[in-house]
């Protein structure tokens, strides 16, 4: 099928490519993706695992972003020319003589023009995941949401690379792949406007949160650069820890899937995102109000590092991973004991060990070199163990003999003889 495309034409070291646009419908209808039958794809395990499609993501993320957005946007798709014969590019200047002398000047080295396409495959180099979530809005039509119909109508950014060799190809393929770097994840809690944990998060830590402000050397108290806070940090806590405590007070409110990205897809009404900061936002004050020490950090950044030190009688509580596990717990004590107050909670839970060094935490949270043990399955069992260890009286012989269980084959020791301490008294 022969195309016509208004073009810039282009070259970078020895690759000459064109940049043009194309309707989401016209695109899925001439591209496919990287097949099996593609030598130059085929024959490498790194170009097999970058080709390969993550279906899953296709139609439960990126298809429905598509279909229920009004603002969605992507970048570039590469589109690789595997045909006979180059494509013909007429610039500009040869085509339109009578434009004015000013215009031609500005199209330097006739980089402006038509690109005509005779024949030749196109084949997605790069963009493969969002070039199939269009064929399930635009073609297969699986994906529903208020703009599933727009979509075709979309244009996108489309870089064409003629096809030099095999070799060629597979190494342009593999780069583009290989260099592309995901946002880490405090970028994206940063910027997504509409994913409500991360919203809810940023007004934690904006404005006159409780989190907000700055520590002693102009730093926010949020550290958003890194998931983990070194021992020296004058910062009480990070961004994606605070973020985790936002996703589990919402879902303690049943408010979870109304904020979720994933289920939604677009920004969640203003409503929703009040009511769901009112929860995290009196969490939060609650916990710092009960937690004197905590407190005392947030407000005095200097002795942070003295605070966090592993012979500090509270520096486990100050730890990121800390916070996540404390309000996990949290939410199920509250469950569990329906006519404790969250305030009254927090003061229970305060009177644990909050030593790094104490036994209590020995496997369970902290390693023998006292560093956090940060699989989620250690999250949850030092939630479950701090949940015991303020309601235990209230809990079923069962389940405090399940967690006993699972502590002592955390701690590699005898499941017959290993004993819990006891719980707090009520």
């Amino acid at each position: 099928m022969a195309t016509l495309h208004t073009a810039i034409r282009a070259k970078m070291g020895s690759t000459p490519y064109y940049v043009t646009t194309m309707k989401a419908s016209d695109l899925v209808q001439v591209a496919r993706p990287a097949s099996e039958q593609e030598e130059w794809a085929t024959s490498g395990l790194t170009e097999r695992l970058q080709r390969e499609l993550n279906d899953t993501r296709v139609r439960t993320e990126i298809a429905p972003y598509l279909a229920n957005s009004p603002d969605r946007f992507f970048g570039a798709v590469i589109l690789l020319l595997d045909a006979d014969e180059e494509p013909e590019f007429e610039s500009f200047s040869e085509v339109a003589r009578s434009l004015p002398k000013a215009y031609r000047s500005t199209m330097t080295k006739d980089s402006f023009g038509f690109l005509t396409i005779e024949s030749g495959d196109r084949i997605i180099l790069d963009g493969q995941h969002r070039f199939a979530a269009l064929r399930e809005v635009v073609i297969a039509r699986n994906i529903e949401g208020n703009y599933a119909r727009d979509v075709a109508d979309d244009e996108l950014t489309v870089i064409i690379v003629p096809r030099i060799s095999t070799q060629h190809t597979r190494k342009i393929f593999n780069k583009v792949n290989r260099y592309a770097k995901n946002t880490s994840r405090g970028d994206n809690i940063l910027t997504s406007e509409d994913d409500g944990f991360a919203i809810l998060t940023r007004r934690l830590a904006d404005d006159d949160g409780p989190l907000a402000g700055k520590n002693h050397k102009g730093e926010s108290l949020v550290n958003y650069k890194t998931n983990t806070i070194a021992d020296r940090s004058v910062q009480l806590t990070t961004l994606s820890a605070v973020y985790e405590t936002v996703r589990i007070i919402t879902e303690h409110y049943d408010m979870a899937d109304a904020l979720n990205e994933k289920k939604t897809h677009v920004r969640p009404p203003e409503e929703t995102l009040d009511q769901g900061y009112e929860h995290v936002q009196g969490w939060w004050t609650i916990v710092l109000d009960g937690m004197p020490e905590l407190k005392y950090g947030r407000d005095n950044t200097k002795v942070l590092p003295e605070l966090r030190a592993k012979d500090s009688d509270f520096g486990l509580l100050f730890k990121p991973a800390t916070h996540i596990v404390l309000f996990q717990a949290l939410s199920q004590i509250l469950k569990a004991q329906e006519e404790l107050t969250l305030r009254e909670a927090v003061e229970r839970v305060y009177q644990v060990e909050w030593k790094i060094t104490s036994l209590l935490w020995r496997d369970v949270l902290i390693n023998s070199a006292y560093n956090i043990l940060t699989k989620k399955e250690n999250y949850n069992l030092a939630a479950d163990l701090l949940t015991y260890l303020v309601i235990g009286n209230e809990l079923t012989p069962d389940h405090v003999d399940q967690l006993r269980i699972r502590i002592a084959r955390a701690r590699d020791e005898d499941e017959t003889t290993f004993r819990l301490p006891n719980p707090l008294p009520n």
